[in-house]
């Protein structure tokens, strides 16, 4: 006879200590623990149920884009000029 015994894999993954202790906080808030979460994540992922977001799709992004496209933008030589030309973002 055979084994058909299921084997589970463990998963482990590297967050920040606030990320963890936020994240608890607001699955408890939603009746799940971090681990049902991955879980339940990873399963979704395993049925191509995944929307990946689209950092790059943003509008701030598509108008930083559009800025590098048409010239818009403003170009330093040194770490010493970045300083000036952030130091000065906050005037008008």
């Amino acid at each position: 006879m055979r084994d058909t015994t299921t084997k589970n894999v463990i998963v482990s993954t590297r967050i920040t200590k606030e990320i963890a202790k936020k994240a608890k906080k607001n699955l408890a808030a939603k009746g799940i623990t971090r681990s049902e979460y991955i879980r339940l994540a990873l399963v979704k992922a395993a049925n191509n149920e995944v929307q990946l977001i689209n950092f790059l799709g943003t509008p701030e992004a598509l108008q930083a884009k559009k800025e590098v496209e048409t010239g818009q933008v403003t170009t330093v030589d040194s770490l010493k000029d970045f300083n000036k030309w952030a130091d000065g973002l906050g005037e008008d």
